[in-house]
């Protein structure tokens, strides 16, 4: 039996937002409880069929605020002839021109009876923390940024769902596959997919996983089709009690309710009275056909081979990528100006009387870093440069140290060098990470020494002059020869 689809578009903040409702379905795939004891906290799991797929675990039922733990268990390729319907929705969304509802109708058909919002999202391939993201794949990774509710930015604010969680076995992965793959990412100018948001900054890929990586080692972008179940009710006199160092008179206090998505706060008044009866007859009723099934199935060990390893061109350049703190800075800090970063390396929280970010300076500082990282490398390199000289900034300075690591930069090696050649105490704590980084550089620039090498020497073996035979002028010859052979008169006895 198919499902009963209706849907509503609507513009929030500037950004186009497709609800969809969906009843009467068989429910073969979507995310329900598997929670087997409460005390051990909150677990939800995205399925196929009867096959789990990702585990979302919530430490307390009752802390929505804090970050979830996020496993991949089993692979996609068990779910029958999902990957070639998800496959086909996204040629046809993408590459067909066909409609939104059109092209989704093949997953529409099967998936869980409720309300969804579906959006368009760029998203990054990694996990979040740096990492790329097929690393996910059988560890279970608390998750910064996978929170249900993100308390670190004001309730008027949101963070896109950009980070990926794999559904295919990192088995399957091979250099092979990602070299077909290039060909079609050169094509079409990057990579498109679906995806299934699961929590936070948080979606499983449902599709096309060597796309997206080789759309990563060719800098190209990665664009989803984003299908997130609406699930989260807040109400505009719950806010306050928990938003960080809300100030009393924040004009970005919302005056209603609405529904807290990833990506949008979609007012109630916006959505058609059929649509809200509907969220609130399937929000709590969170069971299937397949419910049980997955619930047994969810606790049974996996049999997917073991993890593969990654390239480590792939490592690199995930660790240029931004990662959840940063975009979780940007949520939070609209501008900050050079007053206040002067006024946050004197250690100070506040400017004219007014929080520069917030009234914990750890936290103003952390998240002024993540912000420049992303939005101005060369005021980042300064501010960090700045912290770490700050002989009386030292809460911070293990922080700022360990956010250095993986980004191989001249001046964060001399400035590495001129905390190891320094004697003073301060600099004990850090003083590991501080060689750390100088054996990674070092061992970084013999790389590109030796790279150099190889290809002046490729180059020197291209310029050297070769003889090489013309085999037509050589033919043309050998027939001229064999004429002048027979017009010749014979010889005389």
């Amino acid at each position: 039996m198919k499902a009963t689809i209706s849907s509503e578009t609507l513009l929030v903040n500037d950004k186009e937002f497709t609800i969809i409702n969906v009843s009467s379905s068989p429910g073969s795939f979507g995310i329900c409880n598997t929670t087997r004891r409460k005390e051990k906290g909150l677990r939800e799991t995205f399925y196929l069929g009867n096959e789990p797929l990702i585990h979302i675990t919530q430490k307390s039922v009752n802390d929505p605020y804090s970050n979830k733990m996020i496993c991949q268990v089993s692979s996609i390729e068990r779910s029958g002839d999902f990957v070639k319907r998800v496959m086909a929705v996204r040629d046809d969304y993408f590459s067909n021109n066909k409609t939104l509802l059109g092209a989704l109708q093949p997953l529409l058909d099967y998936i869980k009876n409720g309300l969804y919002v579906i959006y368009e999202e760029d998203m990054i391939p990694t996990d979040g923390s740096g990492n790329f993201f097929w690393s996910s794949y059988l560890v279970n990774h608390e998750l910064s940024g996978s929170s249900t509710y993100n308390a670190a930015c004001p309730a008027d604010r949101v963070i896109p769902p950009a980070f990926l969680v794999p559904t295919e076995n990192i088995a399957n992965y091979s250099e092979a596959h990602i070299k077909l793959a290039a060909e079609k990412v050169k094509a079409e100018d990057g990579a498109y997919g679906i995806c299934f948001h699961l929590s936070g900054m948080f979606c499983a890929l449902l599709s096309n996983h060597h796309e997206v990586t080789a759309a990563l080692m060719m800098n190209k972008k990665v664009r989803c089709l984003i299908i997130e179940p609406v699930k989260n009710l807040r109400f505009a006199n719950d806010i306050s009690s928990v938003q960080i160092d809300r100030e009393e008179n924040d004009e970005s206090q919302p005056e209603e309710d609405y529904f807290y998505t990833a990506c949008a706060r979609i007012p109630l008044s916006k959505i058609s009275q059929p649509f809200l009866e509907s969220f609130f007859l399937t929000r709590r009723k969170d069971v299937s056909k397949y419910s049980d099934v997955v619930t047994y199935n969810s606790d049974k060990n996996t049999t997917l081979k073991g993890k593969r390893g990654i390239s480590n061109e792939i490592i690199e350049r995930c660790d240029k990528m931004p990662d959840a703190e940063m975009l979780q800075s940007v949520a939070m800090i609209d501008y900050i100006s050079d007053e206040e970063l002067d006024a946050l390396l004197q250690g100070e929280t506040m400017l004219n009387e007014k929080y520069i970010i917030n009234q914990n300076y750890y936290s103003s500082i952390t998240l002024a870093f993540n912000y420049l990282l992303y939005k101005d490398f060369g005021k980042f390199l300064n501010f960090s440069s700045s912290i770490l000289m700050n002989e009386d900034l030292t809460a911070v300075h293990q922080y700022v140290a360990s956010r250095l690591q993986p980004i191989i930069h001249k001046r964060i090696f001399d400035l590495f060098n001129s905390i190891i050649d320094s004697d003073n105490a301060v600099y004990v704590p850090i003083m590991p990470l501080a060689e750390k980084y100088i054996t990674r550089y070092n061992l970084r620039l013999e790389n590109e020494e030796k790279e150099k090498e190889k290809e002046k020497e490729l180059k020197e073996l291209n310029d050297v002059p070769i003889m090489k035979r013309n085999l037509e002028n050589e033919i043309n010859s050998l027939e001229l020869a064999k004429k002048i052979q027979h017009a010749a008169p014979p010889k005389k006895k």
